[in-house]
């Protein structure tokens, strides 16, 4: 190796480290970003069949407080990134008390 491909072979390496140590911190944010919002926890799972089991049994069982707790843990479910599950657990709950709120005087 001579000297001239040496030096070459320096100034390219100092360029690459410059050019990481210059290129701006927003990708990586970016990146995290993206992958935080998509990925689903098990734990954000294991929320969303309880609050959709939770759902399903305020039609049947106590529906305020079964369909609070659905609720809740349908909340809970959405902040764990289980959106879907979530968002299914939060209508079907709402729509247990609602019905059973304007059923309840006829029974």
């Amino acid at each position: 190796m001579d000297k001239e491909q040496f030096d070459q072979d320096v100034k390219t390496k100092r360029d690459v480290e410059t050019a990481a140590e210059i290129s701006p911190a927003e990708d990586r944010y970016r990146r995290s970003e993206k992958e935080g919002e998509q990925q689903t926890t098990d734990s954000g799972k294991m929320f969303g069949y309880i609050a959709l089991i939770l759902s399903v049994a305020s039609f049947f069982f106590a529906p305020i407080l079964v369909g609070a707790a659905g609720i809740v843990f349908g909340v809970l479910a959405k902040r764990r990134g289980a959106n879907v599950l979530g968002n299914i657990a939060l209508v079907v709950s709402i729509l247990a008390i609602v019905i059973s709120l304007f059923t309840a005087p006829y029974v």
